[in-house]
């Protein structure tokens, strides 16, 4: 007998609904780490897919290329205004020598604050962030488990 939680879904993709299941009653920061290639985009994409949630879920690409703090929080705020509820609540923030990704984290964190629902945001490649962004999203991370603003 089949596998009931790996179905094929659209386009010949295993639904992972054991990974679906763990990703929705997830907490506050969920880490998904694999080595590379390993599908980790694939599931999270389906994920979001299946399970309603585009007008939530917000994603930012970190690869290697991007390697400026700023315009990688910058990328999680416009993101962010992307979704649904992000649209009312974050605010928008320009580019300047002087802003700092903590800075920018910090606003985010405030706008966020008011939120009643969950909004989902999906850093792909995050085992390249940029350097100052790495130190700067363990800090956020840490602020979200703990449930404060900033």
């Amino acid at each position: 007998m089949a596998d009931p939680a790996a179905r094929p879904g659209a386009g010949g993709v295993v639904a992972r609904l054991g990974l679906f299941a763990r990703l929705g009653a997830s907490a506050r920061v969920t880490v998904v780490s694999a080595p590379p290639g390993s599908g980790k985009t694939v599931l999270l994409r389906s994920w979001i897919g299946e399970a309603g949630l585009a007008e939530r879920a917000a994603w930012v690409p970190a690869g290697r290329e991007e390697r400026d703090p700023q315009r990688f929080w910058l990328s999680v705020l416009g993101a962010l205004r992307q979704t649904a509820p992000g649209k009312a609540l974050v605010q928008a923030v320009t580019a300047a020598p002087d802003l700092d990704g903590w800075a920018i984290t910090e606003r985010l964190l405030k706008d966020l604050a008011p939120l009643a629902d969950r909004v989902w945001l999906v850093v792909d490649d995050a085992h390249a962030p940029p350097a100052g962004a790495a130190a700067d999203a363990r800090a956020a991370a840490a602020a979200v488990r703990a449930g404060h603003p900033a």
